[in-house]
């Protein structure tokens, strides 16, 4: 029987993971049975017992081994950064975060992992598609560098015991955008009128660090009408009196409820 090459290892183990995504850097090592893989500790246990269990199937099934290292989130995107900057790079690692997939990429730093994609392509959405889809400037060429594993919505939490405690009922909470929010601004009110100090009535995250406040601006960005910023086609539409106006709304909504006080001070950090 023929020994499986690192190529092979690496895109059985990709076809077994279902937007993140799982890239592959660029390496010279031709064979291996062996695959070193890094991946970010999830926010929850479950999610870390999942993945070894993924791993482990595919172990089982393959014959191969995945040398499996779970980091913290932060401490493996440093990482990453390291590897990617000194060369001693793992086979596969997950985008931590997603946007270093085109930053490599651009740079001619990852492999081409098209042909895994392709086996399941009816099965992903646009959005995981073209997310994975990066231009290498190298090459003056858009491929795809990343297999897309997960998706994830914007969501707001709600706390439906101070929402009570403040005299509302969740059924009270308006349906349309703005008196969404100024909601819970009077739910802020009338709980710190009760002795409440330390609830803040909305979470927005407004640092400038992460890619969670670049997420909440870009929630805002669609409410109000930004969606087309940039179309399909890739181009930037800035100058387009809908989007600027939507880009305002967003800066001045999400700003306004930080300084008025209804988001934690720390928010910033």
């Amino acid at each position: 029987m023929p020994r499986p090459t690192r190529r092979a290892v690496l895109r059985g183990a990709l076809g077994t993971l279902a937007s993140g995504a799982v890239v592959r850097p660029y390496i010279a090592n031709a064979a291996a049975t062996t695959a070193t893989m890094w991946w970010a500790q999830g926010f929850a246990q479950e999610e870390d017992i999942s993945l070894k269990k993924i791993v482990a199937d595919f172990e089982k099934t393959s014959g191969n081994t995945i040398d499996l290292s779970i980091i913290p989130f932060a401490p493996e995107r440093q990482k990453i950064i390291s590897a990617m900057t000194s060369g001693a790079v793992p086979d596969l690692f997950n985008a931590n975060p997603a946007e270093i997939v085109a930053l490599y990429a651009w740079d001619d730093k990852l492999v081409d992992v098209s042909d895994v994609v392709e086996t399941q392509k009816a099965r992903f959405s646009e959005t995981a598609l073209l997310s994975a889809s990066c231009y290498n400037n190298a090459v003056k060429a858009r491929q795809i560098y990343g297999v897309p594993v997960v998706s994830a919505a914007f969501i707001n939490h709600v706390w439906k015991p101070l929402v009570e405690k403040a005299g509302f009922k969740v059924e009270d909470i308006p349906d349309t955008w703005d008196a969404y929010y100024d909601f819970f601004k009077d739910v802020q009110k009338k709980l710190r009128a009760q002795g409440e100090r330390r609830v803040y009535g909305i979470g927005f995250q407004v640092t400038t660090n992460g890619v969670d406040p670049n997420a909440l601006f870009n929630y805002f960005l669609i409410a109000y009408g930004g969606h087309n910023v940039v179309t399909k086609d890739g181009r930037l539409h800035a100058d387009d009196p809908q989007v600027r106006e939507a880009v305002i709304k967003a800066l001045d909504y999400i700003t306004d409820a930080y300084k008025s006080g209804f988001v934690p001070p720390s928010a910033i950090n």
